[in-house]
């Protein structure tokens, strides 16, 4: 692609260049630099879809060769996520990520990404020569609870930052732009010293987290999501759902009845004259189709 169509395309909307050090402000950017040395990387964010579903979004990324095996496409990564609420976005898809783009795929995995959807054999690719690769499509929340990247560690450095008006020791840039996007989400209630998302209150320890599960779960030995929901109503931490199968693993009154709790089945539909089927009723769909 010629240089002019590739600047075109890769700046449309929003792009980033990550270089080596630390620069304060653009200014700082000078000629003369071995840019094959001093850029690391870079990224854009452009909307996936057009119109109204244009809040959702895409990237693109690329790594220089010197750059890479140093980390740098983790730290475009996070910096995506720090930068795309910013400009409005409240989803982000990866239409295709290769299986085979092993070190893609573990930075997705471990920023929370999920696996939303698999298309088979949508890569030709030279370095397989006779195969179509399967590709996976990852998706992600860009809201302030969407994942598991925003950890217990980083509550405290959130609720820190709030109440001191200062970064946590030993903070590097990158973090305290995180922080400062992450901490407009929150809430702190210094006469109680809480810190809050939502109108919930954020748990950071595991050992408060683990007791309020099980002080939930002890009321009525519910099962996982049930005991999840009563607790997400009032409480926000990650991986709740994890914490109260915890719980009820080591609850002793669930062990003596031999089986996990009890989960209610829905009643069943009421007779209707209805054109839908019953499946269709349950799902709240007006249509169903079948292929």
């Amino acid at each position: 692609m010629p240089q002019e169509k590739f600047a075109s395309y890769w700046f449309q909307n929003f792009g980033a260049v990550m270089l080596l050090g630390s620069l304060e402000s653009a200014n700082e950017v000078v000629e003369g630099k071995n840019w094959a040395t001093e850029c690391l990387g870079s990224y854009y964010i452009k909307p996936n879809y057009p119109g109204r579903s244009s809040h959702v979004c895409n990237a693109g990324f690329l790594v220089t060769d010197a750059a890479r095996g140093r980390g740098v496409g983790r730290l475009l990564g996070e910096s995506y996520l720090d930068w795309a609420p910013r400009l409005g976005y409240t989803y982000s898809v990866f239409n295709l990520v290769y299986e085979t783009n092993v070190a893609s795929c573990r930075i997705w995995d471990a920023l929370g990404f999920k696996r939303i959807g698999r298309v088979k054999g949508a890569g030709n690719l030279k370095s397989y020569p006779g195969q179509f690769i399967d590709a996976i499509i990852y998706g992600r929340d860009l809201g302030p609870d969407g994942s598991d990247f925003v950890s217990e560690e980083r509550f405290d450095k959130i609720k820190f930052y709030l109440k001191h008006k200062e970064y946590p020791l030993g903070a590097d840039r990158a973090e305290k732009s995180r922080l400062r996007s992450a901490a407009t989400h929150y809430k702190l209630l210094p006469d109680e010293d809480k810190l809050m998302l939502k109108g919930k209150e954020v748990i950071s320890d595991q050992q408060k987290q683990y007791e309020i599960a099980r002080g939930i779960h002890i009321l009525q030995h519910g099962g996982i999501n049930k005991t999840t929901a009563i607790i997400a109503e009032k409480y926000h931490w990650v991986r709740i759902k994890e914490t109260v199968s915890l719980v009820i693993k080591n609850c002793g009154e669930c062990k003596e009845l031999g089986k996990a709790p009890v989960v209610k089945p829905e009643p069943p539909a009421p007779a209707s004259s209805s054109i839908y089927s019953q499946e269709t009723r349950r799902s709240r769909c007006k249509y169903t189709i079948s292929t």
